[in-house]
């Protein structure tokens, strides 16, 4: 999914970023030209193999494991749509989803490996309105 976000803090290939109030430090591999305090356009992604099981309690939120790229996500899983609704949506492929069908609907806990981001770079418009990086 894309957000539009602010860049927190940059260190390699490690970038922390603030949407709203949540804050997610995540992992790109493609290099950044944003610098911190900047704004930019960031689509996310769940990378890797996703544990999810149903939670009890109501709970949204996202927290990260230490200091690594790992995180726990929990929200409501929409099977339909393909995403998790938690403070953020998160999309999910669908054959990730092919056997948790049961889970529609309900709340869940997600362990994903890792949060990659895709941050958008800076475009700029010419004088016959064409885009241009």
């Amino acid at each position: 999914m894309k957000y539009n976000c602010k860049i927190i803090n940059v260190v390699d290939d490690e970038v922390t970023i603030r949407i709203g109030d949540a804050y997610i430090t995540g992992f790109v591999n493609c290099g950044i030209i944003k610098e911190t305090g900047q704004e930019a356009t960031v689509e996310i992604s769940l990378y890797d193999d996703l544990e999810i099981t149903q939670c009890d309690e109501k709970k949204v939120s996202i927290e990260r494991k230490n200091q690594s790229f790992a995180y726990s996500l929990f929200g409501t899983l929409d099977i339909a749509k393909g995403i998790l609704k938690s403070i953020i949506n998160f999309e999910i492929d669908e054959e990730e989803l092919y056997n948790y069908g049961y889970l529609d609907g309900k709340q869940v806990h997600v362990d994903v490996l890792r949060i990659d981001f895709i941050i958008a770079p800076p475009f700029h418009w010419n004088a016959k309105n064409q885009k241009i990086c």
